[in-house]
């Protein structure tokens, strides 16, 4: 089962160049970690200042991997050199299992 991070962002500054940051950040997770699967961002539809992404891992172990690895460091230096904020509340956790023969999607 895959492991899922969901994390709501509130962002302060030139939320265009935020967005544009952040799909930056997307595909260079996607490039160079193997273990993430997939990665959404999501602009939120009336507050423009709040995006939301989920990230998909093989495991518990490939989130660790990007946690330490130079990604998110590199994400959130660019931020700051552009003083912008981001202020992020996250969850994580272990997919649960679908019933036997059901397809999801």
């Amino acid at each position: 089962m895959s492991y899922v991070v969901h994390v709501t962002a509130v962002v302060e500054g030139d939320t265009d160049q935020i967005e544009a940051l952040m799909n930056e950040y997307r595909y260079n997770c996607l490039a160079n970690q193997p273990g993430m699967e997939q990665f959404f961002i999501c602009r939120h539809l009336e507050q423009e200042n709040v995006f939301l992404y989920t990230q998909i891992f093989k495991d518990a172990e490939a989130h660790k991997a990007h946690m330490e690895g130079g990604d998110p460091q590199w994400f959130f230096g660019q931020m700051e050199e552009s003083n912008f904020r981001f202020q992020g509340r996250w969850v994580a956790g272990q997919e649960i299992d679908s019933s036997s023969g059901q397809i999801l999607n």
